[in-house]
């Protein structure tokens, strides 16, 4: 349907008055609606939008082909975190072995610290928590990382020479437990002592020695557990297939 141009009003003032008489009221009048108008196009969200991105960019990236066959490999569904790391995952300890492990290593640091200073330990987050790690292509992998309670102290060390002598009793300890990387972070407020396991899966400690408390984690991430091994390396075998 056609709309006469002359038949709407100047500003859209009411009965076509010259805007000279009265003020301009914008907007007043709305053409109605055609039947045979075309239809909009549709109203496009900004999440729809990131997924669509997304999507592209993922089917750009992760997507590769089979040799000798036109099925495509969606790399999102690959079990480990970066391409060709399954083998070192395979080798390294389960799961079950790894919190074992870091407990008896965070116990060890507790009594090291305790005999010397006397300090008292308490869980100040008494869980440990697990959680699936995504791999390089957004998709959920099927290892996972193993964080451990965080324990604190009710006192911590004011003296340089205390904090320098905590640190060397915590790196001998761990040295012996395998965490021979270590790196000692001298800060106004507290000292950081970082220690590093040198066997897969990755663990990393974090002992904080401040004025008011001591606190020490220990984070385990690219962790399998024991129950996942056959389909982990089922899994991981049709991706390493194609580079054989």
């Amino acid at each position: 349907m056609r709309v006469d141009d002359e038949s709407i009003p100047v500003y859209g003032t009411p009965d076509g008055l010259p805007a000279a008489h009265i003020s301009p009221v914008y907007g007043t009048r709305e053409p109605a609606p055609s039947a045979d108008a075309p239809d909009r196009p549709p109203v496009i969200r900004r999440r729809s939008i990131q997924r669509r991105l997304t999507e592209a960019v993922r089917r750009l990236v992760r997507t590769v082909l089979e040799p000798g066959g036109g099925n495509e490999l969606d790399w999102s569904d690959y079990p480990g975190i970066h391409a060709g790391d399954d083998q070192s995952v395979l080798d390294g300890l389960r799961l079950d072995d790894v919190l074992d492990r870091n407990d008896r290593v965070l116990a060890r640091v507790r009594r090291a610290l305790e005999a010397e200073f006397r300090v008292h330990w308490w869980a100040n987050i008494d869980t440990e928590s697990l959680e699936v790690q995504d791999n390089a292509w957004g998709g959920a992998s099927m290892l996972q990382t193993a964080r451990s309670a965080t324990w604190r102290t009710t006192s911590g060390l004011t003296s340089v020479e205390d904090r320098d002598m905590a640190a060397r009793i915590v790196g001998v300890a761990l040295t012996h437990e395998g965490f021979e990387d270590q790196s000692l972070q001298r800060l106004d407020d507290e000292w950081v002592l970082s220690a590093r396991h040198a066997d897969m899966p990755e663990s990393v400690l974090t002992l904080r020695l401040g004025y008011s408390e001591f606190e020490v984690t220990l984070d385990s991430s690219g962790v399998l557990a024991t129950e996942l091994e056959t389909e982990f390396r089922l899994r991981a075998e049709q991706f390493s297939r194609r580079d054989a």
